[in-house]
Formats: C-alpha cells, structure tokens, sequence
C-alpha cells in the first residue's frame, strides 16, 4: 500500500520535479542533503533555490557569450581600459570613457549591457538608421549608452525587461524590435511611434537630447503640442503623427510629413518633401512652414520640382554671395534677397524663376576653375543587352571632379549640378553621371548619352538623389513637354538607369538615404 504524504511535502516534490519519496531522498543524496523528510521551510526553500539554478534559463538569448560578459563586466570595474580588445569590447570600453565624471551613470550602462549581453541581440555593431549612415553612434550598442544617460528617468529595473521568446525570431529577435521594447520599458507608460527610436542613434548632440526629451514627453502620455518643439504643431499634425508606422522616417522627417498632409498636400509627394531638404532641420521653421503650406496647396505641381523650389529659394533667402573682387580673389556679400517671402506668390511664375535660375548655373563659363579629390568610391561599367531595343548598351557611372564637369552636366541634363560646386570641393557631396553607350551603333555614331545625374553623401555613404534631364525621376510622373523634348529613347534608358545605380551601389556599399 503506497504511503500517503502530507500535502505540503506532496506541493515540495511537485515544485522539484520528483514523484516519489524514493526519488526525492535520491534527489538529496546525489545534492550532499539530509534524506529525511522531516525538513524546515527554511531547508526547502535552500532546495529550491537550488533546483531553480540547475534549471537552464529559457529566456538566455542563442548569441550570450560567458566570455564575453565577463569581459564586459571587467571593463565596468575599471579593469581592461588600456589592453587591446575586440571591437565590441573596445566600443563598450569607450562608451564607459563617455562617460566619465557621473559614476551612476556608468553603473547604469554597465547593468544595461550586462543584461542585454545575456537576453538580447543588439551587440552587433550594424548601422541601424539608413538616414545617419554608418557611424559609431549609428548602432543598438552606441544606443545603449544614450539611455544610460537617462537612467534617472527609468520607470522599471532593466532586470525585469525581456525580448518576445526566441521562438518567434521572426518577431522578437530582430535588433530594431528587441530596442523598440527596451526603450519602452524603461522610459514609457505609453506607446510611442517606432520612428522615435532614431532620437538615440544621433550620440549625445544638443538635438539627440531635445528629440530623447520628446520620446519620453509622449511616452509619459503627455501631447507632442506641448513637447517644446520648435515647430507650430497643431491638433490634426499631433493626429497624424502618432498615425506614423515604421523606421522609414527619422522625427524631423516624420514631422515635416504630417506637417505637409496636414495643409492638405498628397502622400506621394509628402515623402518627397520629409526626404529632402527640409527634412533635415527645423531651423528657421517660422518661414519655411509658409514654404511648406505654399506647396501643400499646388495640387497640379509635378512633385519633382519641389526639391527645386526649395533649393532656388533658400539660395534666394538664406545663401551667401560669392562676389569678384577686382584681385581675383572674392567676398562673401548678403543673400540676393534676403526678404524673400511666399505671400502673394504664383506658383508658375516661381517655376519659371527656377528654370530660370538653373539656366544661369548651368551657363555658367565664367566661372572659376575648381577641382577636387575623388569622394574614394570607384567608378563603374557594365555592358548588358537591352532585350526591348536589342542593343548592347555600355553604362558608365563617373565622377564629377571639377567645377567644369559640373556644369556641363547640368548643362546638358538641365539642371542645377553646378550649384554643387562648394559642397563637393569641401567633401561633403559628390556628384556622379550615369551614362549609356550603343555599342551597336557605327563607330563614328557612337554618342553617349547622359541619362541621370546621381547625389552621394559622402559621409552618410548614401545615395540622397538623383536626377534625368529636365529633373525628370526614372518612374516619376513626366510633362508632356519635358517628354517631346527627351524622346522615347532617352526615356527608356532612363528607366533602366536604376538597375545599373543599384548595381554600382551594390558594389560600393552605398545605401539609399
């Protein structure tokens, strides 16, 4: 007849994984323990605790390392700072340095990384926000630092928080998701847009600050209206802007998208103006909301002008003068109108100004030579058949290195290349031409044709725009007149152009800003 057990020991063996007295006392030998049953709270509490640390922990991400961790937790004890350590190690080990003077802050970071080391999978140091490029701050690592710095404003212990389970790797293990939710966990009691995310892979500028104050502003359930942004948001911006889905858009992006629906201008070229040049700043916002509400309301304008327009105006209103100086040399003199403003303007007249002023850069002979070092990213051939013209084609991808090649570029392709001169010379940009040969063509017909002008930051190391003849986009909705004066022809090979761009970025690992 089988021994009848008190409930509490029956509730003991059932919380240890044995079914019967024999197995227990077999438990408890094999664990240099007492046998007997007659045992205190005390006792069967050591005993669980000591099964609840044999017992793997299912929450341990695949890519823990012990190795690892316990080098990182000797960097976070001051130890290693001069040895020389794998790229990881060394990243962990300046981020410590960055933060240098404010002890908690450290001690913070160091049980931050410790425990994203053991549950997470954000120690590669990828590139996480294609807009910023590949920087050092540009990574989940480097991310971790910036919410150190906020460790005062923590609302839950890192200890508690835990990526979706592994076996869903599909949702919970992918590095942008598994940040979405620790930057939650330990800042908010509110969802917020994953776009927000981009607040922490800027380092620690003035503006990743004020934007991380934003972050926690909503996700403390407070209105971005009242969040400080320099920016006049109103209740239908605030509406739309935590509509905003996705990592497609950095904040500034997001916030001049909502800021153009709102005025009522259409998705499709919303995008063109958050990914342009006013979705880089919020700097003289008073004005360029009046820019912005302008061509919200120009439901007809051919959205590969507005980048156009925003370029000719802010060299109207906001850019210097370059003037000859009887020596050669030249001064610095006043913006041509530094009044410019947007009441009671036509919206063809300004486009006619614009072709205007992409005339007189682009007929510029006189200006003076410059040259430049090449940006370091090599230029580019590849020969294809193309199967509807039946033509072999020879496509060429070149630089543009002087102040010359700009301009006969933009002569040719009419548009402003030349106006590029001074960020190319300074390193900032370069500009390369797309070109195609007909290698079936007689040898004395043999022309090439330049088909679409390519935009690179150079730091970013991203491909930021591109541009056929008359700024006509290689899928781009085109005017009928831009068309009769490119031809068929020059339109086909325009829409081949991206596959060959591809190709060359590809090869030269540059993204698309």
């Amino acid at each position: 007849m089988a021994t009848v057990l008190p409930d509490e020991i029956e509730l003991h063996f059932e919380a240890l994984g044995v079914d019967s007295v024999v197995a227990y006392k077999l438990w408890c030998y094999r664990h240099g323990l007492g046998t007997g049953l007659d045992k205190t709270p005390d006792q069967r509490r050591a005993e669980l605790a000591l099964v609840k640390a044999e017992r793997p922990d299912p929450d341990i991400s695949p890519r823990h390392n012990a190795r690892r961790a316990e080098f990182i937790a000797r960097i976070f004890k001051g130890e290693l700072q001069n040895e020389t350590v794998s790229d990881l190690l060394f990243r962990i080990r300046a981020m410590y340095g960055n933060l240098d003077g404010d002890p908690d802050a450290q001690r913070a970071l160091g049980r931050l990384v410790l425990h994203v080391e053991k549950y997470g999978d954000l120690m590669r140091p990828a590139r996480a926000c294609k807009r910023f490029g590949h920087t050092v701050v540009n990574t989940y690592i480097a991310a971790l630092e910036q919410l150190a710095r906020n460790h005062t404003d923590w609302i839950r212990p890192i200890e508690d928080w835990r990526p979706q389970s592994w076996t869903h790797r599909h949702r919970g293990a992918k590095p942008a998701r598994q940040f979405n939710s620790l930057a939650r966990h330990l800042l908010t009691q509110y969802d917020v847009p994953e776009f927000f995310d981009t607040a922490f892979l800027q380092g620690n500028t003035p503006q990743a600050r004020q934007q991380q104050a934003w972050f926690k502003h909503i996700g403390m359930g407070q209105n971005i209206r009242t969040a400080d942004v320099p920016m006049r948001i109103t209740k239908r911006m605030a509406h739309l802007l935590l509509q905003q889905r996705g990592t497609h858009h950095t904040i500034v992006q997001a916030l001049r998208k909502v800021q153009y629906e709102a005025y009522g201008g259409v998705q499709s070229s919303a995008w063109t103006i958050a990914h342009g040049p006013l979705g880089e700043t919020l700097e003289n916002e008073d004005f360029w909301e009046t820019v912005v509400q302008f061509l919200a309301n120009q439901a007809l304008l051919d959205r590969s002008y507005i980048n156009p327009i925003i370029d000719y105006i802010r060299n109207q209103k906001f850019t210097p003068q370059r003037v000859p100086q009887p020596d050669g040399t030249e001064a610095e003199a006043p913006p041509p109108h530094p009044n410019f403003c947007m009441k009671g303007r036509s919206i063809n007249k300004l486009i006619r100004q614009v072709d205007l002023w992409h005339q007189e850069l682009t007929g510029m002979e006189d200006v003076a030579f410059e040259t430049w070092k090449s940006s370091g990213f090599r230029e580019f051939e590849h020969v294809s058949l193309d199967p509807k013209i039946k033509r072999h084609i020879q496509w060429t991808v070149r630089e543009l290195i002087t102040s010359q090649q700009l301009y006969a570029e933009g002569r040719i392709m009419h548009h402003c290349a030349g106006s590029y001169t001074k960020r190319c010379a300074a390193g900032e940009k370069s500009l390369w031409s797309l070109r195609a040969l007909d290698l079936d063509a007689a040898e004395e017909n043999q022309v090439q044709e330049h088909v679409l002008t390519i935009e690179v930051d150079n730091k970013k190391k991203a491909v930021v725009q591109n541009a056929g003849k008359f700024n006509l986009k290689p899928f781009g909705k085109k005017h009928m007149a831009k068309q009769r004066k490119t031809g068929n022809i020059y339109l086909h090979l325009l829409r081949q152009a991206p596959t060959v761009m591809r190709l060359w970025m590809d090869l030269e690992g540059l993204s698309q800003g």
